[in-house]
């Protein structure tokens, strides 16, 4: 066979050697058959010579029409086919098979590879083209390829294809295009049916539309398509999306009506609609006619109520009604536990929620993440750094995942604590949860560590992150900086502070802020300026808290000079000068009893825009009582309420004080008086300092009388008892007119009140006296002055 096949491809191989030898063999074999013919028969050696020629030629011919075609190119035959189908049968199969499979873009490639080839794609290759798009959501790609069916001439998609189309429209909640394709089905000739109907109701339902839902169900019914079971809970569950239970149960009694078991699904969303209201009452009611009617509730039927009561803050209902759910035979799971675990995690009640776990693990219900998120998140809310660490252990002991999350929640518990080795061990639990610890969680464990000063552990931490790769961010050298300003470590803050710099961060205002306030409250001023100055030239972008630190340091010293050059080096640089920034340097002139300094600066602050608040106010009409202009303080207290700003009983004091300061006694009486139309209710240092300004004026009768009325309404429950001061003052006023019987009188009712008579009464008294040669009663109030062991300071 081997032979046979060789000189098979010798005869018809169509090569330029086999041809030569092939011509060669002929033409000698034919040479030899002349030969023996001329033998016999004598031939003229031209003619002999024309029949070889003629007889190679013969058989030559023959060879090549046996030989065997040369294959063409895939795409020439295709052009050269007659039939462009030929190749079709394939790629339809193809895109039918993958469009099945759920990869809508996969089955458009091998479409457009039909389309750009000439092959006319079969209507079912649409058909699974458009169902496949519709099916993964993609409303506009289904839609186009259905306009590509229309213009293709190859007729309309079936109905399963068109349900598909407004399915895909409903989870879209576009109940405009879904009503579009329901209402073409007819044009089309598909007759709407069951699914097509359900699918815009559904859509109507997503949307909270009540009233489209329920004109598409009569449409449905009116076309003689009868409604099922699907059709009326759609209806159902679009009432509970709108809110409206009512409606919601009179579309499930009409169900019933109309010869449709309703199944546990439509009761589920009348019961859902109700709790949505926040009538779990009724929820109840339904979930027990639920019973009676013989439809099995479902975990969600009760779920539904629990997680309302507890989400109302109704936690001892919630966990009846799960227990009810397990005495129903109704296996609870995670997600029912997790409604309580939430409510007790808001509440930081971490007994109730170990409780309810432990139930949870002896009925079999396995806990998930969220559950012990939200048990976690219980114990971080009372700062129990220890129950969080138990609880990560049990997570683990368990085999349940901890995620980012968890970690985070976990972190919450260390926010206030000072136990560098707790937090450390929680550090370790995030290594071995295989969880990637990040900068913001080393930030969590050195400031716990920096809290509790152990700054050995938290450079260790420190030298921890970089040794995993991770970089150190602001919030991480800001941490150092705060921590050991507040120890007052200065040098080992500033240090921190370089590290940063050198790291290539930019220092932040914060960390500049936290610094200043840092030297400030030492008491380093000098220090703070050399630090604003350093910062300047390096062109860090100061706020203008950083500013106001230095601005008010220097108001409390009453420094009115460097308060006001920061302010004005303040109103130079980029940052916006508020209100604390002028109020500060105002207090700062009211301290220095320089009143027309004060209010330079307040009439800067309003051309400057800023707006005054109840403390500007305060301070301008303070400065104006301690250089007492009584006039002044009233023009800024009327101002204040011009502006709507409710002046508050500090502001009532200083302008009562400097109706006082200014001997003013009748307007200090008028503004007490007022007080109460202005919206102020007047304290003890509202009437002392009135008292003592009567008293001042050598009216022992009007301090006496207002001290009266402070007594009347201390007894009527709605004053304040009055102070030693008064008591003093008004004593001090009747003995200076020679009342000695009154202003014995005043200083025996402090006395039994346990106020402290002052020894400058005392010392007034016993002076008063003696020249009165009342020697007895001198030497009495004498004594008790030696007793007290001499002037005391702080009375009158």
């Amino acid at each position: 066979m081997a032979v046979i096949s060789t000189c098979h491809s010798f005869i018809s191989s169509s090569e330029t050697a086999a041809i030569v030898v092939r011509t060669a063999i002929l033409a000698a074999l034919t040479s030899i058959i002349c030969a023996v013919v001329d033998v016999r028969l004598p031939v003229p050696a031209a003619l002999e010579e024309l029949s070889i020629v003629a007889v190679l030629l013969l058989l030559e011919l023959s060879f090549r029409g046996r030989r065997p075609q040369p294959r063409l190119p895939t795409k020439q035959k295709a052009k050269e086919s007659i039939a462009p189908e030929v190749d079709q049968p394939g790629l339809a199969s193809r895109l039918q098979a993958v469009a099945k499979a759920g990869d809508a873009e996969a089955a458009e490639v091998i479409m457009q590879k039909m389309l750009d080839s000439n092959h006319k794609a079969s209507l079912a290759c649409y058909g699974s083209l458009i169902s496949a798009f519709a099916k993964a959501g993609n409303l506009a790609r289904a839609e186009h390829w259905f306009r590509a069916l229309e213009s293709s001439g190859q007729g309309s998609p079936n109905a399963i294809c068109m349900n598909m189309l407004i399915s895909a429209c409903a989870k879209l909640n576009n109940v405009e295009r879904a009503e579009h394709w329901l209402e073409k089905m007819p044009a089309l000739g598909l007759t709407p049916d069951t699914l097509s109907y359900n699918a815009v109701i559904d859509a109507c339902a997503r949307t909270g539309n009540t009233h489209r839902a329920e004109s598409w169900l009569n449409k449905m019914r009116d076309a003689g398509t009868a409604p099922n079971v699907v059709s009326y809970s759609s209806v159902i569950h679009a009432c509970a999306r709108s809110h409206d239970a009512r409606l919601a149960e009179r579309w499930l009694e009409r169900m019933a009506a109309e010869g449709s078991e309703a199944n546990a699904i439509c009761y589920n969303a009348v019961i859902n609609a109700w709790c949505k209201e926040g009538n779990t009452a009724r929820a109840v009611h339904w979930l027990k006619k639920m019973t009676s009617r013989g439809v099995a509730p479902t975990v969600n039927s009760y779920s539904t109520i629990i997680d309302k009561l507890a989400k109302v803050g109704d936690i001892h209902g919630a966990e009846s009604w799960l227990t009810q759910m397990a005495e129903a035979g109704i296996e609870a799971d995670a997600v029912s536990y997790n409604m309580l675990f939430s409510a007790y995690s808001k509440a930081g009640d971490v007994s109730r929620a170990s409780r309810l776990f432990e139930q949870m693990l002896k009925r079999k219900v396995a806990p998930n993440t969220v559950c012990f998120n939200l048990l976690i998140n219980a114990h971080a809310r009372q700062s129990d750094a220890a129950g969080t660490l138990r609880r990560l252990k049990q997570m683990r002991e368990l085999g349940i995942k901890a995620d980012q999350i968890t970690f985070n929640t976990a972190m919450k518990a260390f926010w206030k604590s000072s136990d560098s080795q707790s937090v450390v061990m929680l550090l370790d639990e995030v290594k071995s949860a295989g969880v990637k610890a990040d900068a913001t969680l080393y930030n969590t464990v050195l400031a716990v560590c920096l809290r509790a000063k152990d700054t050995m552990v938290a450079e260790q931490q420190f030298q921890c992150m970089a040794g995993l790769g991770i970089k150190p961010d602001a919030t991480t050298y800001c941490t150092f900086v705060d921590a050991y300003s507040q120890m007052g470590n200065m040098r080992m803050a500033q240090q921190w502070l370089d590290r940063m710099k050198n790291s290539g961060l930019k220092v932040s205002s914060s960390t500049c802020s936290t610094l200043v306030s840092a030297f400030a409250r030492m008491g380093n001023l000098e220090r703070v300026e050399e630090l604003i100055h350093k910062f300047e030239q390096q062109e860090v972008e100061l706020s203008s808290v950083t500013y106001n630190t230095l601005i008010s340091a220097f108001a409390r010293k009453g420094d009115v000079d460097r308060a006001e050059s920061w302010l004005k080096r303040l109103l130079e640089s980029r940052a916006q000068a508020d209100v604390a920034s002028y109020t500060s340097v105002v207090h700062a002139c009211a301290k220095s009893k320089d009143l027309k300094r004060a209010e330079f600066w307040l009439e800067r602050m309003d051309e400057a825009g800023v707006p005054f608040n109840v403390v500007t106010y305060n301070t301008a009409i303070n400065a104006c009582a301690r250089s007492g202009k009584a006039a002044r303080a009233e023009y800024w207290f009327n101002k204040m309420v011009q502006q709507g700003i409710q002046p508050g009983v500090m502001t009532l004091n200083s302008l009562v004080n400097a109706c006082a300061k200014a001997c003013d006694v009748d307007r200090a009486e008028h503004w007490l008086k007022s007080a109460a139309g202005h919206g102020i209710s007047p304290d003890t240092v509202t009437y002392s300092t009135v008292i003592h300004a009567c008293a001042g004026a050598q009216n022992p009768a009007r301090a006496e009388a207002w001290m009266q009325e402070m007594l009347d309404a201390y007894k009527a429950g709605s004053g304040e008892l009055p102070s030693s001061f008064c008591y003093n003052s008004v004593a001090q006023a009747w003995a200076r007119a020679g009342d000695f019987d009154r202003a014995g009188h005043w200083l025996g009712e402090a006395e039994a009140l346990g106020h402290e008579v002052s020894s400058a009464s005392m010392g007034l008294m016993a002076g008063a006296l003696g020249r009165a040669k009342r020697h007895q009663d001198a030497k009495a109030w004498s004594s008790k002055l030696a007793a007290a062991g001499g002037p005391k300071r702080g009375g009158r």
